[in-house]
């Protein structure tokens, strides 16, 4: 499972915009992943500017 590491993450927005499966939503400002919803496409690590989403 893909997760995001909430303390780095800048709140741009850009993995919620590229995921295909609806999977990411803001929370505090923070990208958090819908693990029911996710097929691990892996979008958001390659849209990160600060690489931040990592397998878990």
């Amino acid at each position: 499972m893909i997760k995001i590491k909430a303390d780095a993450c800048t709140g741009c927005g850009g993995c919620i915009d590229l995921c295909p499966s609806i999977a990411i939503n803001m929370v505090n400002n923070k990208a958090v992943i819908d693990a029911d919803l996710c097929t691990e496409c892996k979008m958001c690590v390659k849209v990160c500017p600060v690489n931040i989403p990592c397998e878990q």
